[in-house]
């Protein structure tokens, strides 16, 4: 039951009907999916983008240009009320080889355009009488997305200006009072990958992340409405929260699942054949990745 219940929060972020979504191309390089019920919107005039031979195109030669006449057309969609206000967080649109930007996207429109994105995730965890504890966030009630869920200690996106150790010293400070001193020691574990079908929406995404052991006079607190409370859990405890019905965010789950594994927090529970499995479902090379 352990196993399967954990693959099922595995396959929750990975599942997405690729055949449902039109490719975007600009500067010659796949950058977006935007879904089919989506596309006489996305060519409705004023729209900068075009029908093309192999699905719609963003015409330009010029990065800085595209990037000026999407923002402006993202305002309709504001307007239409398809997307939230524009934040000002700007994320790259880049090929398959994740290259140079291409444009750079809002926020706001970046999985209605099913442009690849990046977050940062931190496992914070300290050791306790019985083994290893994790802090676990609980998102605020009032959040637009997931209200109530269980949250990584720290989790933010990753925009076009900071890289993943200053984006999560960033989100340290603001999520959790975690100061610069204490946030610097995280330990940049590796990369998870995953493709997220949200109703009409696509999250190609990317999360680096981190580890970092805490002391246990350390004790996080809410600074930016984000998040409900902190509690610090023992492993088991976290492990009985993702086999039961518990409301986690489906990607925090996955970062969850992997420090678990690492930390051989299964090792009592599950045979190495069912490990390898989690672990294989987690770090598919051929998971998170669209042409």
């Amino acid at each position: 039951m352990i196993e399967t219940r954990l693959l099922q929060r595995i396959a929750v972020c990975h599942r997405a009907d690729l055949d449902a979504f039109v490719p975007w191309c600009a500067g010659g390089e796949v950058v977006g999916r935007v879904h089919r019920d989506r596309v006489a919107v996305l060519l409705a005039p004023p729209s900068p983008f075009r029908a093309g031979a192999g699905g719609l195109e963003l015409p330009g030669a010029d990065p800085d240009a595209r990037t000026a006449a999407v923002a402006a057309w993202c305002q309709q969609l504001v307007a239409l009320g398809a997307i939230r206000p524009l934040t000002g967080e700007r994320y790259a649109a880049s090929g398959p080889s994740l290259g140079p930007a291409q444009l750079l996207v809002d926020r706001a429109a970046v999985a209605w355009l099913g442009v690849r994105a990046a977050g940062v995730h931190l496992n914070g965890y300290g050791r306790g009488p019985q083994g290893l504890v994790l802090w676990v966030a609980r998102r605020a009630r009032d959040k637009r997305t997931f209200p109530g869920h269980l949250d990584n200690l720290v989790a933010g996106g990753q925009s076009s200006d900071l890289d993943a150790a200053a984006t999560l010293r960033k989100e340290c400070v603001e999520e959790a009072g975690l100061p610069p001193e204490l946030s610097v020691l995280a330990r940049e574990i590796g990369a998870l990958h995953y493709v997220q079908q949200d109703g009409a929406s696509l999250k190609p995404d990317t999360l680096t992340v981190f580890d970092l052991e805490l002391p246990d006079s350390f004790r996080p607190r809410p600074l930016d409405g984000e998040v409900e409370s902190f509690e610090r859990w023992p492993v088991s405890r976290v492990l009985q929260s993702l086999v039961a019905d518990e409301p986690w965010k489906p990607n925090c789950a996955l970062v969850v699942i992997d420090f678990l594994l690492r930390h051989g927090c299964l090792d009592a529970e599950l045979s190495g054949e069912a490990r390898w499995r989690l672990w294989n479902a987690l770090h598919d090379a051929g998971s998170g990745r669209v042409a």
